[in-house]
């Protein structure tokens, strides 16, 4: 299990990647930003089981305890489509399971 204890790793990995998959993880005291800019994009998941995000972070199985969560993404012109069963697509947000 990956522990984050200060603010500027979960920083770091907002600000470098347009998509993040932090699964179980603990995030303790922490900021997590996501400050995408999404513009003429196109989000789209087909078929069983597919995930398609653009300028989002995504935090599965994991305990986030007394951090803050902001989502200042800008998103202009974008398509963000799930086609079939079960799937997801996402266009500059913050999804936590």
């Amino acid at each position: 299990m990956k522990t984050f204890t200060t603010t500027a790793a979960v920083l770091v990995i907002a600000t470098i990647m347009s998509f993040n998959a932090m699964a179980e993880s603990k995030v303790n005291k922490s900021i997590i930003l996501n400050k995408s800019i999404n513009k003429g994009n196109a989000t789209v998941a087909i078929g069983k089981d597919n995930l398609a995000s653009t300028g989002s972070i995504n935090i599965k199985d994991s305990k986030v305890n007394k951090s803050i969560i902001l989502n200042k993404s800008i998103n202009k012109g974008n398509a963000t489509v799930a086609i079939g069963e079960y799937n997801t697509a996402s266009t500059g947000s913050i999804t936590i399971e």
